[in-house]
């Protein structure tokens, strides 16, 4: 069977000790929020389950960024599209040795630099015509999911690590509970279970 936010819910309840059908502690609505969140936070611990390569529209010019509502961070930039790779290059090196290179004459991309502290900025060599295409590899902002709706885009393995984080979330609005650490327990659980290799 698919992972759903329903199938998470449901792993999630009997730690909760919320399985009445007809006056649940929290709405199935409220822990789809809950599923939805986890799967953002999961992107961030366990950003290796998130990457895609798609194409990518230049501007004009040497500074690129790729979309926020999008991506969450760039991590390759390969190639033009159906054409020739890109290779890294040192922006401090180009800087030094030809300091005008951003105002070169606009070309097919050849190299390309990540723009340090800024994750979905990057710069290209020669200086790119508005509209040329590139291949790059980045991490994507995760689907939002219904209750219903198969979670197509993570393996199965990560159904615990997620029933986790909604635990974490009902119990954190719960005084009670966050008192006696359980909302704080559940959390470093499901980080424990996705941080990079759990999963693997």
């Amino acid at each position: 069977l698919c992972m759903t936010p329903q199938s998470i819910i449901t792993l999630a309840r009997d730690p909760l000790n919320d399985t009445d059908a007809v006056t649940p502690r929290a709405s199935d609505a409220e822990l789809v929020r809950a599923v939805n969140a986890g799967i953002k936070e999961l992107a961030i611990i366990q950003p290796t389950l998130f990457t895609r390569v798609h194409s990518f529209t230049c501007a004009a010019g040497a500074e690129q960024t790729l979309d926020y509502a999008t991506d969450i961070a760039l991590v390759n930039v390969l190639s033009i599209h159906n054409g020739a790779g890109l290779t890294p290059f040192d922006r401090s090196s180009m800087d030094a040795f030809k300091p005008a290179w951003r105002s070169d004459a606009q070309a097919a991309a050849q190299q390309w630099s990540p723009i340090e502290g800024s994750p979905l900025r990057f710069l290209v060599y020669p200086p790119s015509a508005n509209g040329q295409v590139l291949d790059v590899e980045s991490v994507r902002v995760p689907a939002e999911y219904a209750l219903s709706d198969s979670i197509t885009e993570l393996p199965a393995a990560v159904e615990p690590a997620l029933a986790r984080f909604v635990i974490h979330w009902c119990e954190s609005k719960d005084d009670e509970h966050v008192n006696s650490g359980r909302a704080q327990a559940s959390y470093a659980a499901f980080v424990a279970l996705v941080k990079p290799g759990a999963t693997q």
